[in-house]
């Protein structure tokens, strides 16, 4: 059953959340009923929460286009490949401040919250490893905060060009997605899981009376969400359709490759996550539009540098 704040989100509509989170959050701010934003004790700046697992493929330039934005990165990892060895290498050639969790893979909100309650500065950045920043990012994102009331709360919402299949196909004819991917700490945020409709995702709930909401109407970097090899393509996959049925087996005691294979078997028929990938990739290619560098410009300048170095 969709989660009811989901229905409410889409029957309202961007437009209209917006209009409320406004009007509750300047109501409360006007009235004194608010946890004003410079009370929290946090020293301006930003904190990049990034959750990891398995993300040899593009953590390096995710990491490397935001180090001139983001004061430190929080990093909660449950791989089992090289990732945290080539964030460490990263933090230690590029003298980045980084913080690294170890937890189990599987729980995403579990994960957010101790990223969440680890990071020490005002502003909070969701930061996928597969997302790479243009080159502007840094002046529209330290622009605006410069800007804007130090009391308030906010979430500041952006685009990102979704890339699929591989870095020459965008997602859809309409390729965008736009979330609240900064905004400022609160002792009250938390993530819960919500159905959107039998895929469940891992949601920051940011309470209505303190968050102004700013829509940056701009593309600042590429999500290269369906952009992997085809094993990490099914893991993407499944635990995006599949999340609860993931989680259910996981809570059996399966280990997370026992639970990926059993779960690609109920849903497709076969449990070779390599053989998966390789199916979700035919098809989805043969479907995409052509990335057009006339249309959206370059790719990230760091991307670019970056897959110059691959052999």
């Amino acid at each position: 059953m969709v989660s009811p704040m989901v229905l409410l989100r889409r029957a309202l509509g961007r437009r209209w959340v917006f209009l409320l989170r406004d009007v509750f959050s300047g109501l409360a701010y006007r009235t004194g009923l608010y946890e004003y934003a410079d009370s929290t004790g946090r020293e301006e700046g930003i904190s990049a929460l990034m959750i990891t697992y398995n993300e040899e493929d593009w953590v390096e330039p995710a990491i490397l286009s935001a180090k001139d934005l983001v004061d430190e990165y929080v990093v909660v990892d449950s791989s089992s490949d090289k990732t945290p060895v080539i964030i460490g290498e990263l933090a230690e050639a590029h003298g980045l401040r980084v913080k690294l969790f170890r937890m189990p893979p599987g729980d995403i909100a579990a994960a957010k919250m101790v990223a969440l309650k680890n990071s020490s500065y005002k502003w909070l950045m969701q930061m996928d490893a597969d997302i790479v920043f243009y080159e502007r990012v840094v002046k529209v994102v330290r622009e605006l905060i410069k800007g804007l009331d130090s009391r308030r709360h906010y979430l500041i919402y952006w685009k990102y060009l979704l890339l699929c299949g591989d870095i020459y196909h965008v997602c859809s004819s309409n390729p965008y997605h736009v979330e609240h991917w900064l905004f400022t700490y609160s002792s009250k945020l938390t993530y819960k899981y919500l159905d959107y409709g039998g895929t469940y995702f891992e949601t920051l709930i940011a309470p209505l009376k303190l968050y102004k909401p700013i829509l940056i109407d701009e593309v600042l970097g590429v999500h290269l969400t369906g952009v992997r090899r085809p094993e990490k393509l099914a893991l993407k996959h499944i635990r995006l359709k599949h999340r609860r049925e993931l989680l259910e087996e996981i809570g059996k005691g399966l280990s997370i490759d026992e639970a990926l294979a059993k779960v690609a078997k109920q849903a497709h028929g076969v449990d070779d996550l390599r053989e998966l990938g390789e199916k979700l990739l035919r098809e989805a290619v043969e479907k995409l539009p052509k990335y057009d560098e006339e249309k959206y410009g370059p790719l990230p300048k760091a991307l670019i540098e970056y897959l110059g170095k691959k052999p």
